[in-house]
């Protein structure tokens, strides 16, 4: 697979979803979804990492340091995690719900994490 080709194409499409449907979907897309994605990915990958550089600069050249520091603030923000959400369900005992619990705080941490690494590659002007 080119890896390149992969983070060019995404950048392609979220400069025509800022045409098509505003800045906000554009970055929602390009930072929420395909670029902290990617940083995750490339915690395996050598050759992902690698390309981290030039996929950072793509986006530092369709998107102002504000447009991505406001998005950075609200990727990946959800709802904390609520027991209540599985008490009328019959399938879920206690431990069941324990378990959804200590899942939601490993996705949040890992979320958090990546959304972290995310903001270090695109609003440090050092680089990485």
């Amino acid at each position: 697979m080119e890896f390149q080709k992969l983070w060019i194409e995404q950048c392609e499409a979220a400069r025509g979803i800022e045409v098509d449907f505003g800045t906000q979907r554009a970055l929602e897309y390009l930072i929420e979804e395909k670029f902290i994605n990617y940083l995750e990915a490339a915690e395996s990958d050598s050759d992902l990492r690698q390309e981290i550089p030039a996929f950072v600069a793509e986006i530092k050249s369709i998107f102002e340091p504000w447009q991505l520091a406001d998005c950075l603030e609200r990727a990946r923000l959800r709802p904390p995690f609520d027991p209540a959400d599985y008490e009328d369900d019959e399938t879920y005992d206690e431990q069941d719900i324990e378990f959804e619990r200590q899942m939601d705080i490993h996705r949040c941490t890992t979320e958090l994490l990546m959304v972290e690494r995310a903001r270090e590659w695109l609003l440090d002007d050092e680089g990485n």
